[in-house]
């Protein structure tokens, strides 16, 4: 299982930096509701301190692809809006009612550039990430229905209980109808 990165020393330094704080928006986002949407440019970065997201795509025929939960605890953004001024290919919904706290993605680069301990703990993020991404890449790509979804249960169980079967499907790249039975194969 993969170790979590720590946000906890990462959102007291942000919390606390005085260029930051003055440009910080906080906001409380309602279940259901939308952090940025799919199409859109939103060159934010958006600090979650509480909640459940679930980053998405639709594809052109409107299925759902369910890229990745963040949990509790996390950091978001579009790197094509912010890097590319390009429209998000992905979507934020809120799962649950979520506190975030959103901060000018230039400044926040320019912030951890210029901060020691926050360029290390963003480093360590990006190592988390990085690793995330390839395990995540991995299950999509060489294990089957069964094994992922085995993995999924292992990783994540602090997701228990808070997904729907059809979003767990959704990130695995299957049907529900698929999902169900692999728990009855698994029971």
């Amino acid at each position: 299982m993969m170790k979590e990165f720590s946000f906890d020393n990462f959102i007291y330094r942000l919390d606390n930096h005085p260029a930051l704080k003055e440009q910080a928006v906080e906001k409380h986002y309602k279940k259901g509701s939308h952090v940025f949407v799919q199409g859109s440019v939103c060159k934010d970065v958006f600090c979650m301190r509480r909640g459940l997201l679930k980053l998405y795509y639709n594809t052109i025929e409107g299925k759902e692809w369910i890229k990745s939960f963040v949990a509790d605890k996390g950091v978001v953004g579009s790197r094509s809006s912010q890097l590319l001024a390009k429209p998000s290919p992905f979507s934020v919904l809120c799962m649950e009612d979520t506190e975030i706290i959103r901060y000018p993605y230039e400044l926040f680069q320019q912030v951890c550039s210029d901060d020691y301990e926050l360029t290390q703990s963003l480093f360590g993020f990006t190592q988390w990430l990085g690793l995330k991404k390839e395990v995540r890449e991995y299950q999509l790509l060489c294990l089957s229905a069964e094994e992922a979804y085995s993995e999924f249960l292992e990783s994540n169980p602090k997701l228990l209980g808070r997904l729907t079967q059809i979003d767990i499907a959704r990130y695995l790249g299957i049907t529900p109808i698929a999902l169900s039975r692999i728990k009855k194969r698994l029971a």
